[in-house]
């Protein structure tokens, strides 16, 4: 379960509660989405078998649903699904609406690996990055929606004192090129050079392509020491025991869960300067930024924070007051006026 995942179920929670509408999640056999929507009370899962989006399996289970059951909307929150979405728009068109939700920030592919976008009644950017772009790349304006993503304050417990005298530094997210660990190791090297500070050490949570490579860095750099590289886990669990959030994203960046996690359990927050996270901080009043890519930058930032507790202060009140905009029922409702629209 990522981002995109929790997404689709607090949509699907809100559509069922609403009543609405009558929501069905169809994902890959197996899935932790799956698992995760099969016990919402007015929710139904459809387990799909197919092992690719064109394989005649999944267009089978998803045609079932358009003439059995009466689908109107088809609603992709992919690129494979996207893809899918598609191919029912080109054979049904009469009978449903096709809906995409775009999480990334990258243009559009050229060819048919973005065309596919273009066969939607409406597609929806996660921050107003993403529908600039989506414009940018082709996609007429009329069908293009901004509706943040969204989260669930009350799965988040609050941050809890240790008393044990070190400030935890925390980052969240998968090991991808995408998410800048190497920035932020990085600035743990200028960090370490920086006489009588508090000790300190960095928690990170995630698996993924880069996780080696990061760890033979931080080695390289002389900073393994402080660091504990902790796989994939339950994120709630661990950012109680954190003191800050770093968020080091180099590029790709959507409506981030992660800096709204952090906010919700009471962290300052550290992030680059990409347009997508400067639609949620604005700098010294519900978090910090540093230049894109700029480790020293970042480590500065850091050193800022280790030693200022009423910045840090005014930092967690603002996160607490900015993320009662971007809460998941919200975004459920701006999503349930755009399928009403259509």
């Amino acid at each position: 379960m990522r981002g995109g995942q929790w997404q689709v179920y607090y949509l699907a929670r809100a559509l069922a509660a609403s009543g609405a509408f009558s929501p069905i999640v169809a994902a890959p056999a197996r899935s932790p989405l799956l698992e995760q929507v099969s016990g919402l009370e007015g929710v139904r899962a459809v387990p799909l078998s197919g092992t690719r989006e064109w394989d005649p399996r999944t267009l089978h289970a998803i045609r079932r649903l358009v003439y059995r059951d009466g689908v109107r909307i088809v609603h992709s929150h992919c690129a494979r699904s996207a893809a899918l979405a598609a191919f029912c728009k080109k054979l049904w068109a009469n009978r449903v609406v096709v809906v995409h939700s775009r999480r990334v920030s990258y243009p559009l592919k050229k060819g048919m690996r973005g065309s596919k976008y273009l066969c939607a009644d409406a597609v929806v950017g996660v921050s107003q990055e993403i529908s600039d772009v989506l414009v940018a790349s082709g996609m007429p304006q009329e069908k293009v929606r901004t509706i943040h993503s969204g989260i669930d304050c009350s799965r988040y417990a609050r941050r809890r004192e240790r008393g044990d005298g070190r400030t935890v530094i925390g980052m969240v997210g998968a090991f991808t090129q995408q998410k800048g660990h190497e920035v932020l190791v990085r600035a743990l090297a200028e960090l370490q050079k920086v006489p009588g500070l508090m000790p300190w050490e960095v928690r990170m949570l995630g698996t993924g392509e880069q996780f080696a490579p990061v760890a033979a860095l931080a080695a390289e750099l002389g900073v393994d020491t402080r660091l504990a590289m902790l796989g994939w886990q339950d994120s709630r669990a661990f950012l109680p025991d954190f003191n800050l959030l770093v968020v080091p994203s180099v590029d790709g960046e959507g409506s981030s869960g992660t800096i709204k996690e952090g906010w919700a359990t009471g962290l300052p927050v550290i992030a680059s300067d990409l347009p997508s996270n400067l639609e949620l901080i604005q700098d010294g009043e519900n978090g910090l930024v540093f230049t894109n890519r700029d480790h020293v930058a970042l480590a500065d930032r850091l050193q800022r924070l280790m030693g200022d507790a009423a910045l840090n202060a005014r930092l967690v009140e603002g996160g607490f007051a900015t993320v009662e905009r971007f809460s998941d029922q919200r975004m459920a409702e701006s999503y349930m006026e755009l399928y009403r629209s259509l």
